[in-house]
């Protein structure tokens, strides 16, 4: 652009056209015309120069609109990026808050679980003392008892079977419960 601006004037110089043209005209001076030829030589290179700054401006103008277009795609993806992140931070506390509520499950399963093992081992000592004293006294009757009294071993031995089926009942409960807490475990452990 400056090239273009120093050549226009250079190309004024040469001609010989001062600053004033109108002053010399008026003062009788004698002037000399350009030629056809160089005026539109002149006028040529203006044209050019012109054109050159229009073909400029529409090119700066197509670059700013690419820039612009450019930087706000930008912006829109850090906006995606940031609730992305927002997101997914979210979703890590809810992770750990699962996580948190999840071991506490597991801790209480835990304490139940040893809980109903102290239980169930108090039951089945109980349970073998009871067959124990069942049968010395199963044998104490049955020798000492005459035969009328001897149906009440029976009765004994239905209560005894009746507690044997309540042992095997907790029995099955601590095994649920301990496959329970070993899923729970496995899961934490993932």
């Amino acid at each position: 652009m400056q090239a273009a601006l120093c050549v226009l004037w250079m190309a004024l110089c040469a001609c010989g056209v001062s600053s004033s043209p109108l002053r010399s005209v008026q003062a009788g001076e004698n002037v000399n015309m350009a030629s056809a030829d160089d005026v539109n030589i002149l006028m040529y290179g203006v044209l050019q120069f012109t054109e050159s700054l229009h073909h400029m401006y529409q090119s700066t103008e197509a670059r700013l609109a690419r820039l612009m277009k450019a930087v706000s795609r930008t912006e829109s993806e850090v906006k995606r990026l940031g609730h992305d992140t927002e997101e997914a931070a979210q979703n890590e506390r809810q992770i750990k808050e699962k996580l948190q509520l999840l071991q506490a499950q597991m801790k209480a399963l835990e304490i139940q679980v040893h809980e109903n093992r102290d239980t169930v081992t108090r039951v089945e000592l109980e349970e073998a003392q009871l067959k124990k004293k069942l049968s010395s006294l199963e044998e104490n009757l049955n020798s000492s008892v005459p035969d009328k009294i001897k149906g009440a071993p029976l009765k004994n031995n239905s209560n005894l079977k009746d507690l044997m089926k309540w042992t095997q009942e907790q029995k099955l409960k601590l095994e649920n419960q301990n496959r329970q807490l070993a899923d729970l475990q496995k899961r934490n452990m993932v």
